[in-house]
């Protein structure tokens, strides 16, 4: 079918045409109290087609989940945006993208959940509540837990040539528990574990109901600290927050519109030579790999940040040609520069090691509010906490109700180590933990 929309093209003188197709189709289980709470298979299939006439362009979404576009449909579409592009009154500067000279290969990863069955799927949610609720007695809920699955694709076509398809395959599991020392404790816990598999064999629901019980357990009792500048060990989930929130600064769009510190800083130490951040599609420990973006232009590992010295923006196509280099591919469908297992690079030395070291200290896990407290034009930011004390090189007790603060470039520049314990989230980034020597903590 997209071929006959490329070729229809030129009857409505178009003199490019570019269309993209996004479809996720998966199911999701949810259970609660031992009973299936939702049991469907969602399924959405998105076209992006882009035409341009002379020096304008326009763009056209069109939802369509089940069959291919009957030829009526087709003239419908391209005469619509036919005259959405020639009521554009500003001039097109970036032309439909004819490919990159070569692409790297993804090593294809295994995938069995599709041998499984909807029952085995149902028993495996069913065994981690009913787990959570037996790990402890202080283990009062399980307000979520659900099983999904999503099988992602995304085709690109155009009159140059072009022509893409990848596809994106992985499980889910996802609980969140509440903890109480008692029925009436006022300060009730809450955690929250998201696990993602290719192969139903590596879930294992011990291990994932130890971990999030665990979690929310050790937060019981937890109060504010007193208002002091800590050291600090950033654990790699709140580290991970921390470089999503900041992530505009290290973008060809922000710096197109002047909106980060890192302008005119290129070839320049930024942050502690302890500090490499990389942008790496191809990264295997990621969940996702990717060989080119949702414009067609070729990935490639990349070091944005190397032992401290700051060494490029990321670009899409037009971004890049606004600053006469080379697009990254970290281009979006929506126009916008996106990260590709964007990440702080693993140290040398466990959290263990690094808790070791802090004679009195905080370990922080969840950072919270962080979209209203955090400003990625200046790197300033401010968030409500919780984590645990350290003193004399162990876990003391835990702490809640406490604001860290800071500066995110300042704080790169304070440094104590760096941990070895990189892991990527599904949102296309990663970090290790990373101890700074001290950040301002206000609690009680």
């Amino acid at each position: 079918m997209l071929e006959k929309l490329l070729n229809k093209s030129k009857e409505f003188g178009f003199s490019d045409l570019q269309v993209s197709v996004t479809s996720n189709i998966g199911p999701e289980i949810n259970v609660f109290k031992g009973n299936i709470d939702k049991n469907f298979i969602g399924s959405s299939k998105k076209y992006i087609i882009k035409g341009v006439i002379g020096d304008k362009a326009s763009t056209l979404v069109v939802e369509k989940n089940e069959g291919d576009f009957t030829d009526e449909e087709i003239s419908q579409y391209l005469s619509k945006l036919k005259e959405d592009v020639l009521s554009i009154t500003a001039p097109f500067k970036n032309s439909i993208f004819e490919g990159s000279k070569e692409y790297p290969v993804v090593k294809e990863k295994e995938f069995d959940l599709d041998k499984y069955s909807t029952e085995d799927k149902i028993k495996l949610i069913k065994d981690v509540e009913a787990k959570c609720l037996a790990y402890d007695p202080r283990i009062e809920l399980v307000p979520y837990c659900s099983y999904s699955e999503t099988i992602s694709s995304l085709e690109i076509a155009n009159t140059k040539g072009l022509n893409l398809k990848k596809v994106n395959r992985y499980g889910v599991i996802a609980v969140e528990v509440t903890a109480g020392a008692s029925k009436d404790d006022p300060q009730k816990q809450l955690d929250f574990k998201v696990e993602v598999k290719r192969k139903f064999s590596d879930f294992k629901a011990d291990d994932i109901v130890k971990e999030v019980c665990d979690k929310a357990l050790a937060k019981l009792g937890a109060s504010p600290c007193a208002s002091n500048v800590y050291p600090v060990l950033m654990d790699k989930e709140a580290m991970r927050s921390l470089l999503n929130g900041f992530f505009s600064m290290f973008t060809g769009e922000a710096a197109l519109r002047n909106l980060t510190a890192l302008n005119g800083k290129l070839g320049q130490k930024v942050v502690s030579e302890k500090i490499t951040i990389l942008d790496d599609p191809l990264n295997e420990d990621a969940i996702e790999q990717s060989a080119f973006d949702d414009e067609g232009v070729a990935t490639s590992r990349k070091e944005v940040i190397s032992s401290g010295v700051f060494k490029m923006f990321l670009h899409n196509l037009k971004t890049a040609q606004a600053f006469n280099t080379q697009p990254t591919g970290n281009g979006t469908l929506g126009g916008n520069i996106g990260p590709n297992n964007f990440h702080i690079a693993n140290g040398d030395t466990s959290p263990s090691e690094a808790i070791k070291g802090i004679k009195e200290g905080l370990l922080i896990k969840d950072l919270q509010g962080l979209h209203a407290g955090l400003n990625p034009i200046s790197g300033d930011f401010s968030a409500q906490s919780s984590g645990f004390l350290i003193k004399d090189g162990k876990i003391d007790r835990p702490v809640t109700l406490i604001v860290v603060s800071g500066n995110f470039l300042k704080m790169l520049n304070e440094v104590g180590c760096v941990c070895n314990d990189l892991e990527f989230g599904y949102d296309g980034f990663g970090s290790p933990s990373v101890l700074f020597n001290g950040l301002p903590i206000s609690g009680k």
